[in-house]
Protein backbone atom coordinates (compact mmCIF):
# COMPACT_ATOMS: atom_id res chain seq x y z
CA UNK A 1 0.00 0.00 0.00
CA UNK A 2 1.35 3.31 -0.81
CA UNK A 3 -0.24 5.79 1.58
CA UNK A 4 1.08 8.91 -0.12
CA UNK A 5 0.05 7.57 -4.01
CA UNK A 6 -3.92 6.99 -2.70
CA UNK A 7 -3.77 10.84 -0.78
CA UNK A 8 -2.35 12.30 -4.12
CA UNK A 9 -5.57 11.00 -5.96
CA UNK A 10 -8.01 11.84 -3.73
CA UNK A 11 -6.94 15.45 -3.49
CA UNK A 12 -6.08 15.32 -7.22
CA UNK A 13 -9.72 14.57 -7.88
CA UNK A 14 -11.29 16.16 -5.36
CA UNK A 15 -9.32 19.40 -6.71
CA UNK A 16 -10.44 18.26 -10.25
CA UNK A 17 -13.94 16.81 -9.92
CA UNK A 18 -12.89 14.14 -12.39
CA UNK A 19 -11.78 10.77 -12.04
CA UNK A 20 -10.50 11.21 -15.38
CA UNK A 21 -8.61 14.53 -15.11
CA UNK A 22 -7.03 13.41 -11.99
CA UNK A 23 -5.37 10.40 -13.89
CA UNK A 24 -4.74 12.57 -16.64
CA UNK A 25 -2.51 15.52 -14.95
CA UNK A 26 -1.16 12.18 -12.65
CA UNK A 27 0.10 10.36 -16.16
CA UNK A 28 -1.49 7.41 -14.96
CA UNK A 29 -4.97 5.65 -15.57
CA UNK A 30 -8.32 6.24 -14.58
CA UNK A 31 -8.58 2.85 -13.07
CA UNK A 32 -5.38 3.49 -10.87
CA UNK A 33 -6.78 7.00 -9.71
CA UNK A 34 -9.93 4.93 -8.51
CA UNK A 35 -8.62 1.71 -7.08
CA UNK A 36 -6.27 4.14 -4.79
CA UNK A 37 -9.35 6.45 -3.60
CA UNK A 38 -11.16 3.04 -2.86
CA UNK A 39 -8.23 2.01 -0.70
CA UNK A 40 -7.98 5.12 1.25
CA UNK A 41 -11.47 4.83 1.65
CA UNK A 42 -11.13 0.96 3.16
CA UNK A 43 -8.44 2.42 5.53
CA UNK A 44 -10.28 5.27 6.99
CA UNK A 45 -13.62 3.66 7.01
CA UNK A 46 -15.41 6.23 5.27
CA UNK A 47 -16.96 7.48 1.86
CA UNK A 48 -15.19 10.25 0.75
CA UNK A 49 -16.65 10.65 -2.99
CA UNK A 50 -20.46 10.74 -3.90
CA UNK A 51 -20.75 9.38 -7.46
CA UNK A 52 -22.57 9.30 -10.38
CA UNK A 53 -21.78 8.31 -13.78
CA UNK A 54 -22.06 12.55 -14.78
CA UNK A 55 -20.60 13.59 -11.46
CA UNK A 56 -18.11 13.32 -8.61
CA UNK A 57 -18.54 15.48 -5.45
CA UNK A 58 -17.08 15.51 -2.01
CA UNK A 59 -19.30 13.77 0.90
CA UNK A 60 -19.21 16.12 4.05
CA UNK A 61 -16.35 13.60 5.61
CA UNK A 62 -14.93 13.70 2.16
CA UNK A 63 -14.51 17.53 3.20
CA UNK A 64 -12.93 17.39 6.21
CA UNK A 65 -9.97 14.68 5.09
CA UNK A 66 -9.50 16.52 2.02
CA UNK A 67 -8.74 19.50 3.90
CA UNK A 68 -6.57 17.67 6.41
CA UNK A 69 -4.51 15.97 3.15
CA UNK A 70 -4.53 18.86 0.86
CA UNK A 71 -1.93 20.14 4.93
CA UNK A 72 -0.03 16.54 4.51
CA UNK A 73 0.58 17.00 0.86
CA UNK A 74 1.76 21.10 1.32
CA UNK A 75 3.76 19.58 4.06
CA UNK A 76 5.22 16.75 2.35
CA UNK A 77 6.03 19.25 -0.73
CA UNK A 78 7.90 21.68 1.48
CA UNK A 79 10.05 18.67 2.71
CA UNK A 80 11.38 17.63 -0.77
CA UNK A 81 11.53 21.49 -1.33
CA UNK A 82 13.60 21.72 1.52
CA UNK A 83 15.51 18.62 0.83
CA UNK A 84 16.42 19.78 -2.35
CA UNK A 85 18.18 22.79 -1.43
CA UNK A 86 20.30 21.12 0.96
CA UNK A 87 21.33 18.92 -1.95
CA UNK A 88 21.90 21.29 -4.68
CA UNK A 89 23.27 24.56 -2.04
CA UNK A 90 26.12 23.69 0.26
CA UNK A 91 24.29 25.45 3.66
CA UNK A 92 24.02 24.55 7.43
CA UNK A 93 26.69 23.58 10.13
CA UNK A 94 29.73 22.23 9.43
CA UNK A 95 31.20 20.44 12.03
CA UNK A 96 34.94 19.59 11.31
CA UNK A 97 37.75 17.71 13.59
CA UNK A 98 41.48 18.70 12.76
CA UNK A 99 44.59 18.43 15.03
CA UNK A 100 45.33 21.26 16.86
CA UNK A 101 48.46 22.67 15.02
CA UNK A 102 47.45 21.62 11.74
CA UNK A 103 43.50 22.81 12.41
CA UNK A 104 44.76 25.81 13.67
CA UNK A 105 47.34 26.76 10.96
CA UNK A 106 47.41 25.62 7.16
CA UNK A 107 43.45 24.67 7.56
CA UNK A 108 42.07 27.63 9.32
CA UNK A 109 44.55 29.80 7.14
CA UNK A 110 41.49 28.56 4.13
CA UNK A 111 39.00 28.38 5.83
CA UNK A 112 37.64 32.10 4.94
CA UNK A 113 38.48 31.27 1.22
CA UNK A 114 35.68 28.35 1.49
CA UNK A 115 33.49 30.75 3.79
CA UNK A 116 33.61 33.57 0.96
CA UNK A 117 32.41 30.47 -1.45
CA UNK A 118 30.01 29.14 0.17
CA UNK A 119 28.23 31.75 2.86
CA UNK A 120 25.56 29.66 3.51
CA UNK A 121 27.89 27.12 5.75
CA UNK A 122 28.45 27.97 9.08
CA UNK A 123 32.17 26.02 10.16
CA UNK A 124 31.97 24.62 13.77
CA UNK A 125 36.04 23.76 14.03
CA UNK A 126 36.84 21.88 17.05
CA UNK A 127 40.51 21.41 17.78
CA UNK A 128 42.12 17.81 19.31
CA UNK A 129 45.23 15.82 18.83
CA UNK A 130 43.60 12.32 18.27
CA UNK A 131 41.92 10.38 15.48
CA UNK A 132 38.49 11.15 15.27
CA UNK A 133 35.87 8.56 14.22
CA UNK A 134 33.36 10.88 12.02
CA UNK A 135 30.90 8.07 12.14
CA UNK A 136 30.71 7.58 15.95
CA UNK A 137 31.01 11.02 17.38
CA UNK A 138 28.79 13.15 14.66
CA UNK A 139 31.08 14.91 13.04
CA UNK A 140 30.57 16.02 9.30
CA UNK A 141 34.73 15.70 8.37
CA UNK A 142 38.21 14.62 9.99
CA UNK A 143 41.35 16.28 9.51
CA UNK A 144 43.67 12.96 9.78
CA UNK A 145 47.08 12.86 10.02
CA UNK A 146 49.13 9.32 9.45
CA UNK A 147 47.55 6.06 9.02
CA UNK A 148 44.08 5.74 9.61
CA UNK A 149 42.38 3.17 12.14
CA UNK A 150 40.11 0.59 10.79
CA UNK A 151 37.10 2.45 10.34
CA UNK A 152 33.93 2.69 8.18
CA UNK A 153 34.72 6.03 7.06
CA UNK A 154 35.60 6.78 3.68
CA UNK A 155 38.87 9.59 2.96
CA UNK A 156 40.82 11.00 0.78
CA UNK A 157 44.43 12.69 0.59
CA UNK A 158 44.71 16.22 1.02
CA UNK A 159 49.12 15.96 1.52
CA UNK A 160 51.45 14.97 2.70
CA UNK A 161 53.48 16.59 5.62
CA UNK A 162 57.07 17.13 5.59
CA UNK A 163 59.08 16.63 9.08
CA UNK A 164 62.01 17.55 9.94
CA UNK A 165 64.38 17.79 13.48
CA UNK A 166 64.81 20.83 14.96
CA UNK A 167 66.63 22.62 18.00
CA UNK A 168 67.72 25.77 19.04
CA UNK A 169 71.35 27.40 18.85
CA UNK A 170 71.65 27.76 22.22
CA UNK A 171 70.83 24.13 22.94
CA UNK A 172 73.38 22.92 20.43
CA UNK A 173 76.07 25.51 21.40
CA UNK A 174 75.28 23.65 24.96
CA UNK A 175 75.22 20.08 23.53
CA UNK A 176 76.64 19.75 21.05
CA UNK A 177 74.97 19.42 17.12
CA UNK A 178 74.59 15.47 16.08
CA UNK A 179 76.28 14.83 12.33
CA UNK A 180 74.98 11.18 12.05
CA UNK A 181 71.61 9.82 12.75
CA UNK A 182 72.93 7.58 15.90
CA UNK A 183 73.89 11.15 17.64
CA UNK A 184 70.55 11.48 18.82
CA UNK A 185 70.73 8.59 20.79
CA UNK A 186 72.94 10.45 23.66
CA UNK A 187 70.19 13.89 23.40
CA UNK A 188 67.07 15.38 25.39
CA UNK A 189 64.78 14.44 22.45
CA UNK A 190 61.21 16.07 23.24
CA UNK A 191 58.97 13.60 22.15
CA UNK A 192 55.09 14.04 20.56
CA UNK A 193 52.95 11.32 21.78
CA UNK A 194 49.51 9.92 20.16
CA UNK A 195 51.31 10.73 16.77
CA UNK A 196 52.89 8.05 14.61
CA UNK A 197 56.38 9.15 15.44
CA UNK A 198 56.31 8.83 18.79
CA UNK A 199 59.40 7.79 20.74
CA UNK A 200 60.45 5.57 17.70
CA UNK A 201 62.25 8.55 14.64
CA UNK A 202 62.55 6.79 11.88
CA UNK A 203 65.70 8.65 9.27
CA UNK A 204 67.22 7.46 6.13
CA UNK A 205 70.82 8.44 5.85
CA UNK A 206 72.16 10.19 2.46
CA UNK A 207 73.27 6.67 1.47
CA UNK A 208 70.16 4.98 1.93
CA UNK A 209 70.27 3.35 5.33
CA UNK A 210 67.47 3.32 7.15
CA UNK A 211 67.66 4.22 10.57
CA UNK A 212 65.07 3.51 13.82
CA UNK A 213 66.19 5.19 16.89
CA UNK A 214 64.29 4.50 20.21
CA UNK A 215 64.78 7.94 21.29
CA UNK A 216 64.00 9.61 24.86
CA UNK A 217 64.57 12.58 26.98
CA UNK A 218 62.52 14.91 29.74
CA UNK A 219 59.17 15.99 27.91
CA UNK A 220 56.64 13.75 25.95
CA UNK A 221 53.22 16.11 25.17
CA UNK A 222 50.68 15.65 22.79
CA UNK A 223 50.97 19.33 22.05
CA UNK A 224 52.72 20.80 18.87
CA UNK A 225 52.87 23.89 19.70
CA UNK A 226 54.17 22.69 23.57
CA UNK A 227 57.04 21.26 21.34
CA UNK A 228 58.16 24.29 19.66
CA UNK A 229 58.08 26.17 22.84
CA UNK A 230 59.95 23.97 24.28
CA UNK A 231 62.77 23.56 21.78
CA UNK A 232 63.10 28.11 21.60
CA UNK A 233 63.87 27.70 25.02
CA UNK A 234 66.69 25.46 24.37
CA UNK A 235 65.27 22.52 26.15
CA UNK A 236 66.16 20.14 23.43
CA UNK A 237 65.85 18.08 20.03
CA UNK A 238 62.31 17.07 18.46
CA UNK A 239 60.88 16.13 15.26
CA UNK A 240 58.10 18.72 13.95
CA UNK A 241 56.49 19.05 10.75
CA UNK A 242 58.52 21.84 8.99
CA UNK A 243 55.29 24.44 8.50
CA UNK A 244 54.61 24.85 12.34
CA UNK A 245 58.89 25.94 12.48
CA UNK A 246 58.85 27.90 9.30
CA UNK A 247 58.62 31.34 10.99
CA UNK A 248 61.08 30.28 13.63
CA UNK A 249 63.75 28.57 11.13
CA UNK A 250 63.78 31.64 9.32
CA UNK A 251 64.07 34.02 11.99
CA UNK A 252 67.37 31.91 13.04
CA UNK A 253 66.05 30.71 16.39
CA UNK A 254 66.13 27.20 15.92
CA UNK A 255 68.38 25.17 13.20
CA UNK A 256 67.42 21.96 11.21
CA UNK A 257 69.47 19.05 11.91
CA UNK A 258 70.66 16.43 10.07
CA UNK A 259 69.15 18.11 6.67
CA UNK A 260 70.58 15.38 4.21
CA UNK A 261 68.11 12.84 6.37
CA UNK A 262 65.06 11.99 4.80
CA UNK A 263 62.10 11.48 7.74
CA UNK A 264 59.19 9.71 6.02
CA UNK A 265 56.16 11.79 5.00
CA UNK A 266 53.02 11.91 6.99
CA UNK A 267 49.46 12.06 4.93
CA UNK A 268 46.95 13.82 5.72
CA UNK A 269 43.59 13.11 4.90
CA UNK A 270 40.04 14.12 4.83
CA UNK A 271 38.16 11.81 6.64
CA UNK A 272 33.98 11.64 6.05
CA UNK A 273 30.73 9.47 6.84
CA UNK A 274 29.79 6.82 4.03
CA UNK A 275 26.97 7.24 1.63
CA UNK A 276 25.57 9.00 -0.79
CA UNK A 277 22.93 11.39 0.66
CA UNK A 278 25.15 13.61 2.16
CA UNK A 279 24.27 16.96 2.57
CA UNK A 280 25.74 19.87 -0.34
CA UNK A 281 28.26 21.10 2.47
CA UNK A 282 30.16 17.74 3.07
CA UNK A 283 31.29 17.07 -0.52
CA UNK A 284 31.57 20.81 -1.24
CA UNK A 285 34.27 21.35 1.70
CA UNK A 286 35.76 18.19 0.88
CA UNK A 287 36.63 19.02 -2.94
CA UNK A 288 37.59 22.74 -1.81
CA UNK A 289 40.05 21.62 0.99
CA UNK A 290 41.52 18.50 -1.15
CA UNK A 291 42.27 21.54 -3.91
CA UNK A 292 43.66 23.89 -1.56
CA UNK A 293 46.72 22.26 -0.32
CA UNK A 294 49.65 21.32 -2.75
CA UNK A 295 50.38 17.26 -2.32
CA UNK A 296 53.48 17.87 -0.41
CA UNK A 297 53.38 20.24 2.22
Amino acid sequence: MDRLAEITAFVKVAQTGSFAEAARQMHVSATIVSKHVRELEEWLGVRLFNRTTRHVALTEIGHVVHERCADLLAQFNELETTAGRWRGEPRGVLRISAPLSFGGGPLAARLPRFAALYPHVTIDLTLMDRYVDVVEEGFDVAIAIGELPDSSAKARLLCNLRSSLYASPAYLAAQGCPTKAEDLLAHNCLLHIGGPLTDSWGLTAPDGQRHHLKVKGTLRTNSVTALLTSVLAGQGVTLLPDYTVAEALAEGRVVKLLPDHHVPELPVRVVYQPGRHLAAKVPAFIDFVTGAFPRTS
